[in-house]
């Protein structure tokens, strides 16, 4: 499947660097920008979030928003990226303004810049949803990795950096340039957001679909099953092609027929024609493909064509005539005589015509193709 473009994320680099480019001569203008603690605004903590110290200030945040960024607006789309992104940025101002009036007062007339609060609330929405993912830490050879660990403590020794930090930093009478305060800020209202949209469930259902493909790839059909069947009911077409899958390796075709069916149909419903291309092909290689209905063919066919698969829509209406008693046989071998000429096969068209005049003489079919095989 396609993977659209990351625009917020793209979007929010590209006006970061322009802002950047335009106040490179104004270093007045980047503290006017700024959140100062005493003087608290709504409009100063949106500008805050899109003005930066300097280019290696913005260098480093933008390094993690292509890393981060792009991760969580696969899994929200974009809309719901800008408003993660938004919240966790005024999360984070509002953090550091409350501790600037409580634990660490230096903070007070300090002016704070910079997108890490925002940037912090995308690793909060990533840690909970992406927590089954490794990082490689160790290059093992060129064709794999050694060491690796799990993402969630990647990000948890981040948060303790931060928590540090902000801990060591809070008795001092001139703050850093860090803003450790912001950051946790972030962290967290990413984190709740995270929380309230599910994206701990999201995460784990998703490790446990990649973790039964891996294991079909394998060959190992009973370890799949038992992942998909740790997931609730569901009948998301992936779901029910891989469990379809996994029964047609254990040879059980009374199982995998009608689980391959239902991804097929669920896929085209979800405008999804890979993942039914790629059950139809199952359902082909098993010599079920007569058990879908002559609608839901009909438009496998149509997105095959549009799609330029017409090979691959050959093989399923060769696949498809070999049953004698399928109602709609004569159909589909005048089309499949029409597709092999349209694939420059003359003499395999008229042999499939031949055979449609012989095996249904009384259809209609079989009146068009004895004018076709005359042409």
């Amino acid at each position: 499947m396609r993977v659209p473009l990351p625009l917020a994320t793209l979007g929010m680099l590209g006006v970061n660097t322009a802002i950047v480019v335009w106040l490179s001569s104004r270093a007045e203008s980047v503290e006017a920008w700024g959140f100062v603690p005493a003087q608290p605004s709504l409009l100063s903590a949106l500008t805050s979030l899109f003005v930066h110290a300097g280019w290696l200030h913005w260098l480093k945040n933008a390094l993690f928003l292509g890393l981060f960024g792009v991760y969580v607006e696969r899994a929200l789309g974009a809309w719901r990226w800008l408003a993660l992104y938004l919240a966790s940025g005024l999360g984070a101002i509002g953090v550091h303004w409350a501790m600037s009036l409580t634990i660490q007062p230096s903070l007070y007339r300090e002016g704070l810049v910079g997108a890490s609060g925002a940037i912090s609330g995308l690793v909060g929405y990533f840690a909970l949803r992406f927590y089954r993912r490794r990082v490689r830490l160790v290059w093992a050879s060129p064709s794999r990795w050694g060491l690796s660990v799990p993402m969630w403590v990647g990000v948890l020794a981040w948060v303790l950096l931060q928590g540090a930090g902000a801990i060591l930093e809070a008795g001092q009478p001139t703050p850093s340039a860090i803003g450790y305060w912001a950051h946790l800020g972030g962290f967290a209202t990413g984190l709740m957001l995270a929380l309230l949209w599910g994206a701990g469930a999201q995460g784990e259902r998703e490790y446990l679909v990649e973790q039964a493909a891996r294991a079909l790839q394998q060959g190992a059909a009973g370890d799949a099953l038992r992942y998909l069947q740790q997931l609730p009911a569901t009948d998301v077409p992936r779901v029910r092609y891989l469990q379809g899958a996994a029964w047609a390796m254990l040879g059980d075709l009374d199982e995998a027929s009608p689980l391959l069916r239902e991804a097929v149909q669920g896929a085209l419903g979800h405008g999804d024609y890979a993942q039914a291309a790629d059950a139809t092909d199952l359902l082909s290689e098993l010599e079920q493909l007569h058990t879908l209905d002559a609608p839901t063919l009909q438009t496998l066919l149509r997105h095959a064509e549009r799609h330029q698969e017409r090979a691959r829509a050959l093989r399923w209406l060769e696949t498809l005539t070999r049953h004698p008693d399928l109602p709609d046989r004569p159909e589909w071998l005048l089309l499949h005589a029409r597709l092999l000429h349209q694939q420059g096969q003359p003499d395999a068209a008229n042999a499939v015509l031949q055979r449609l005049i012989a095996d249904h003489p009384d259809s209609l079919q079989a009146a068009l193709a004895q004018l076709e095989s005359r042409r």
